[in-house]
This record gives C-alpha cells, sequence and structure tokens, in this order.
C-alpha cells in the first residue's frame, strides 16, 4: 500500500462546515446513524448540522488530518465533560422528526460515564475510506490523548461498532466501562474509558456491610440470609467468590449452557465438604426450565431480595436508586466489582448484571466481560439450605 503523505493540525473556524460534512459523509453508512435517521435522503444533512453544533460548541477541540494539496482526509472532535448542555436543544431543532434518537443517547450517556472529572469525550471520529489503514486514524488520536496525558485528563467514548479489546481503541489502552446502550438491534453504543497515562490505580471501596440481613459462615465462605422457607434458607455470597466471566465466548448463551453454571456445580460445589454438600438443595430455576444446587440470582430475584424502591429514575435500561448500596459487592480483596446474573440481556450475547454502583443493567453486558483495571467482574453464587 503505497504512504500517504498527511499532517494533523487543529481545525481553523472557518472550516467548521466543511469538517461537519466529511463526519457525516463518513457515517452516512454506520448502523447506528443509519438508526438515529432513517431516511437516506435527510441523513447527511441532519448529521452534518449535528456535527456542526458540536464544532461551534464552547470548549470543543477538533484536529483534522490533511494531505500536501490541501485535502482533509480525517476528523477528530471532542467535548468536554461540562459542555453548555444548551447544546442539545439546537441538536434537537436540528434533528426534527429524528430528536427523540438524538435526545435518547444525550440521556442515557451519564449512565456510563464514570464519576471521574474532568474529561473529553470523543464524539466524531472519521478517516476517509480512500485513506483508511494508513495510521491516520491513529495519528489523529494520538494527537489530542498527548494533550490530555500531559495534563492527567481522562476521555470516554461511546463506539457504533462491537468493541472486543483489539483495533486503534484497544492500542491506546480504551476499556470498556458502564452499560452497553442498547437502543434496537442495529443500534448499539459500546461505551470505553481510557485513563490518563500513567493509568489510575484501581478504585477500591469497602465492603458493603448489608446491616438488615442475617450473615452465617457455610462451607468457607461467609453469606447472607435472604429468606427462610420452613427448613430452608436461602444464601448469597457476601462477596464475589471467582472472578470469572459469565460466559467463555462471545456467544448467544443462556444460563442452561453457561460456563457460570458448570463452573457453580462442578468446581465450586467441590470445595464443600461431603457433610455440607449434602445440605445444599436442588432448585428449579422456572425461568431457565434448570435445575440446579448452586445458581446465580435472577433480575427478579434481586429486586426481591435486595430491594427496588420503584424510583422515577429506575427505568426500562436500569434499576437505579437508593438501594443501589445493597446491591454493591466487592472481591475478597475489597475491590468493586460487577456481578452476573442469570437473566439474559436484550440481546441474546448479554446477560443482565448489577454494576459496581449497584445498580442492576436490565438491558444486559457482554456474555464474555472480563476484569479490567476499571473494575472486576466475578460471581456471586446462591443456594437453598437445609438448616442444621
Amino acid at each position: 500500500m503505497q504512504k500517504l503523505e498527511f499532517t494533523i493540525r487543529p481545525i481553523n473556524p472557518q472550516e467548521i462546515e466543511k469538517v461537519a460534512a466529511l463526519l457525516s459523509t463518513g457515517y452516512y453508512h454506520d448502523d447506528f446513524f443509519k438508526w438515529s435517521v432513517e431516511s437516506d435522503d435527510e441523513r447527511h444533512k441532519i448529521v452534518a448540522d449535528y456535527y456542526s453544533i458540536y464544532l461551534k460548541a464552547v470548549g470543543c477541540v477538533a484536529h483534522v488530518a490533511e494531505t500536501p494539496d490541501g485535502s482533509i482526509i480525517g476528523a477528530t472532535v471532542w467535548l468536554p465533560h461540562d459542555v453548555d448542555t444548551s447544546i442539545y436543544d439546537e441538536i434537537d431543532k436540528a434533528a426534527g422528526i429524528y430528536a427523540p434518537q438524538f435526545r435518547a443517547v444525550c440521556d442515557n450517556s451519564h449512565y456510563s460515564e464514570p464519576p471521574m472529572e474532568p474529561f473529553y469525550q470523543l464524539v466524531g471520529f472519521v478517516v476517509l475510506p480512500k485513506a483508511q489503514g494508513m495510521g491516520i486514524g491513529g495519528a489523529l488520536l494520538k494527537y489530542h490523548l498527548d494533550i490530555l496525558d500531559k495534563v492527567g485528563i481522562p476521555t470516554y467514548l461511546e463506539a457504533s461498532t462491537p468493541y472486543f479489546g483489539g483495533g486503534v481503541y484497544g492500542r491506546f489502552g480504551y476499556q470498556p466501562v458502564g452499560e452497553l446502550m442498547v437502543f434496537a438491534e442495529t443500534a448499539v453504543l459500546y461505551p470505553l474509558w481510557r485513563p490518563a497515562a500513567p493509568p489510575q490505580e484501581k478504585l477500591c471501596q469497602k465492603a458493603n456491610h448489608h446491616p438488615e440481613l442475617r450473615r452465617l459462615q457455610f462451607g468457607n465462605y461467609n453469606w447472607l440470609v435472604l429468606a427462610e422457607r420452613g427448613n430452608k434458607i436461602l444464601l448469597l455470597s457476601e462477596n464475589i467468590i471467582s472472578l470469572q466471566k459469565y460466559h467463555d465466548t462471545f456467544e448467544s448463551v443462556t444460563w442452561a449452557n453457561s460456563t457460570a453454571r458448570k463452573y457453580l456445580n462442578d468446581t465450586f460445589y467441590n470445595t464443600f465438604k461431603p457433610e455440607d454438600q449434602s445440605r445444599i438443595v436442588e432448585t428449579e430455576l422456572y425461568d431457565q426450565n434448570t435445575t440446579d444446587k448452586i445458581f446465580l440470582l435472577s433480575v427478579e430475584e434481586v429486586v426481591t431480595y435486595l430491594g427496588n424502591s420503584g424510583e422515577p429514575n429506575s427505568n426500562k435500561f436500569y434499576i437505579d436508586d437508593k438501594l443501589n448500596s445493597a446491591r454493591k459487592a466487592v472481591y475478597t480483596d475489597s475491590s468493586p466489582c460487577r456481578w452476573s446474573l442469570r437473566t439474559s440481556g436484550n440481546l441474546p450475547y448479554l446477560v443482565a448484571t448489577v454494576t459496581v454502583e449497584g445498580k442492576v443493567a436490565i438491558t444486559g453486558d457482554f456474555v464474555n466481560r472480563p476484569s479490567s483495571n476499571l473494575f472486576n467482574v466475578g460471581l456471586r453464587p446462591a443456594m437453598w439450605v437445609e438448616k442444621p
């Protein structure tokens, strides 16, 4: 492939409409923008107007890749986390009948943005097809990331194509964070976070004490007593017992054939002494058509036993309310940990989870989400056992 000469530079104010049009051209066939603006005839103008508003916003930082003949072949657009929210009213007007789609993204982004500030969000990133594969995208990202690293400012973005840890974002240290934003089967955003260099230390928090629940030790583990029925009690591990994915492979999967189920009912079950194993009751999970000795809670069980206040900010994406703290969990080293549930998410390769903040992500997360430098992912088993 012939090498293409280019330079990276900040955008000039008089180039705003030109760069907005370039971004719209680059995103014209993007699945997310095709969902945002269904009309092929209207998409180019609406998306160009959308980026023009961003590019004129106070605090916006934009760069372009330019060839020696003056052609602009790529661009990045960055917004500060505290951008004036009045720009979203402008976007509503520019989007017309498609305003609800753009507003849905705005309204749900804060669920995935880490509670840190300041940070910059990458809201536009395009390299024209003829110039792709020549290192232009990496050079565009590096240009601004180097500046932000010097002052210790992290960055956030919502990728519109599936992210599995590779590509240009992976090379620059972006990691999945927060919740997938699922608006339709073809309209999914993948939130990614990049700490400023050097990487920030892993966040830690003290174990949640669940003062309203009784505790006991069973086997070599500490448990919370969630319910009692006759001579049986329902136990939930107080902490995460293993940093494991719900399923090893990115594929359509249910609890019945997940690797989490196999691990809990085989490896984990065999850590108990025979006399303790004899007290573990086989439980029919009617929502999954399985019978298991050890299982993960469902969304309904989390709501039943760990609470749901029914507050307005509990919606179709999350249960996010004043009871979040009762749903938090940590690993044995007291680091925050997200824990998987057995309920499927909105797509067959997603599974419902409880986040490190204690929110219940009903939409779901990748079944093969691994632990990262930002937070751990693990298993928090439950079981019915006979009283001694």
